[in-house]
């Protein structure tokens, strides 16, 4: 099980804007053109196709929110 990750608001918001994927390998949003429900796309950095939309990152307790 992976470790659930704070992102700032700011953060959060800039990625879901700019339609970025999170991979939960890397610990941080990876990828540009990632719809908000994605899953298994691919990771520029590490190459593993584990990459999720922002929003699902957060719903999967991927990440979440620091205020």
């Amino acid at each position: 099980m992976r470790k659930t990750i704070s992102v700032s608001l700011e953060d959060y918001e800039a990625a879901t804007q700019d339609y970025l994927g999170w991979c939960p390998e890397c610990g941080d949003f990876t990828r540009d053109s990632t719809e908000p429900d994605a899953e298994n796309y691919d990771c520029p950095e590490c190459e593993q196709d584990i990459v999720v939309g922002a929003e699902n990152a957060m719903i999967m307790g991927l990440i979440d929110i620091e205020f």
